[in-house]
C-alpha cells in the first residue's frame, strides 16, 4: 500500500513539472508604451512597428487608448529595429478626398491627426533588444502646431 502512494505521488510530481514546462513559450518581446498628441495623451488611435525594407517580414500593432498602448509578447517581435507607423483619423474634420491615381474613383477620408513623419515611410524607428525596456513613449506634435 506504501509502494502505491509513492508511485501516485511520484506520478503527480512528475505530471507537475512536466505541465509547467509545457506553457506558450515565445522569443518574442512584449512592447508598450504612451502616445501624446500636442502634449495631451491621444484619445484614440492605432500604432504599427514593421521590420525595415530588405529584412525579415515582421510587424506588431496595436490600438491607442488614453495615450496607452500595448503589444503581448505572444504578438510582438523579435529583437532588431523597426520602422513605427501611428494613424489617427481627425473625424470632426471635414474628409478629404483621395485615391483617383490611376483613373479609379476618388473617395473620401478623414484627415489624419499624426503627422507624416510618424505615418508610412515617415523614417521614425525603435531599437528592441532583449536587453532593454520595452516601453516607447511618443510625444507627437501635429501639423498645425510646428
Amino acid at each position: 500500500m506504501l509502494k502505491q502512494e509513492i508511485r501516485n505521488v511520484a506520478c503527480l510530481v512528475i505530471a507537475l513539472v512536466v505541465a509547467a514546462g509545457c506553457g506558450p513559450k515565445t522569443d518574442r518581446l512584449p512592447i508598450s508604451g504612451t502616445v501624446t498628441l500636442d502634449g495631451a495623451p491621444l484619445d484614440s488611435g492605432s500604432i504599427r512597428f514593421n521590420s525595415r525594407p530588405g529584412e525579415k517580414l515582421q510587424s506588431a500593432g496595436a490600438m491607442i487608448h488614453d495615450g496607452a498602448y500595448e503589444i503581448p509578447a505572444e504578438q510582438g517581435l523579435l529583437p532588431g529595429i523597426y520602422i513605427v507607423e501611428m494613424s489617427s483619423p481627425d473625424t470632426k474634420a471635414p474628409p478629404i478626398m483621395v485615391g483617383g491615381d490611376d483613373g479609379s474613383p476618388k473617395f473620401p477620408v478623414a484627415p489624419d491627426r499624426i503627422p507624416p513623419e510618424f505615418n508610412s515611410g515617415g523614417g521614425k524607428t525603435i531599437e528592441l533588444s532583449r536587453d532593454g525596456d520595452a516601453k516607447f513613449n511618443f510625444e507627437v506634435t501635429s501639423s498645425s502646431k510646428k
